[in-house]
């Protein structure tokens, strides 16, 4: 049973009261209980152990997330009420599939904290957490359409982990994907002809570097699967809490704040994962660096890879995992 189905049956409080919360006890994480309050938000409730030389701790309230700590709160639990103190995190959203990606990263919190955890390896783990979610009230920093088709190459890979620990930090790095000598560059066209734009330095690495162009058509359509969607495929293949978080951080940082209403865009799976072919980047038609002046940058074209061979991304002949686990 997810986070969000244990979430979906408690009760709404009949109270106006923002202390107050119906509550249920997590089996899996005997120091946490997943509430609500009277506004139908979802609520963690933390205890954790006092602790003499703790730090002082802050509040934080975000557009979607209010945290609090040492926050006393009456909890009614299976009919029984009780008052004791907690750290509070409150999801402020009753969009369904946003609570569903928030209670995402909270299974990862958890997993993360010790079954004893104190209230400094509280507030560290909370730092990361909040991040994540301060990163949805900035400018955002691609489109959802490269996003979701670079989730789509993740989901689809032998090995999902290579992937997302090769996967930019930001989302204006070069390359999508880059283990040094091995990158993968992922692009995308919704008119469903390979015709991409790539930058001079994409198409013209370094001697020792091997880039493979991974090629999607991506379709919106109103039956199809959106970002959120694929963050749940990718959550049942891999287990690391920090690659999880690590993944959540891009699809915020990435999204900003067009996260609540590009999270709704739904583009066709099959027609992505059929679609997709890799292609050497020694094959494609580029402006060659020679041919770039000393004081130029930054240059763009497009190139078409209608009638490119792809080639087998697995046979390819380097030392690294990248282009073996995809």
């Amino acid at each position: 049973m997810s986070l969000l189905d244990v979430f979906l049956e408690l009760e709404i409080p009949k109270t106006e009261n923002p202390k107050i919360f119906n509550a249920t006890a997590l089996n899996d994480f005997p120091f946490a209980k997943i509430g609500v309050n009277y506004i139908g938000f979802p609520v963690i409730l933390i205890s954790s152990k006092f602790e003499q030389t703790h730090i002082s701790l802050k509040n934080i309230k975000l557009k979607y997330l209010e945290l609090t700590h040492n926050l006393e709160c009456k909890v009614s639990e299976n009919g029984k009420s009780k008052i004791d103190n907690y750290s509070v995190i409150i999801f402020k959203s009753n969009e369904e599939t946003l609570q569903n990606y928030f209670l995402g990263i909270v299974q990862s919190l958890l997993n993360s904290l010790s079954k004893k955890p104190t209230q400094k390896e509280v507030f560290e783990t909370f730092r990361n957490f909040v991040e994540i979610f301060r990163s949805l009230t900035e400018t955002p920093t691609k489109t959802i359409q490269g996003l979701w088709a670079e989730l789509v190459l993740i989901e689809q890979s032998k090995k999902p982990e290579t992937l997302i620990n090769n996967w930019h930090n930001i989302p204006e790095e070069k390359f999508d994907f880059n283990a040094d000598s091995e990158k993968i560059e992922v692009k995308s066209s919704s008119n469903l002809e390979r015709v991409h734009i790539f930058t001079a330095e994409q198409l013209n690495p370094t001697n020792d570097s091997q880039v493979i162009i991974a090629s999607i058509f991506t379709k919106q359509v109103s039956n199809g699967l959106n970002v959120l969607n694929l963050l749940d495929k990718i959550g049942n293949r891999i287990t690391d809490t920090e690659l999880k978080e690590k993944v959540y951080r891009i699809v915020s940082k990435t999204l900003g704040n067009t996260f609540e209403q590009t999270t709704k865009i739904k583009y066709d799976y099959d027609l992505a994962k059929n679609s997709l072919r890799f292609y050497r980047h020694q094959d494609i038609s580029k402006v060659e660096r020679i041919n770039i002046p000393e004081r130029v940058s930054e240059v763009k074209f497009k190139s078409d890879l209608t009638n490119i061979k792809p080639t087998d991304i697995t046979k390819i002949l380097t030392d690294g995992q990248l282009f073996k686990d995809t």
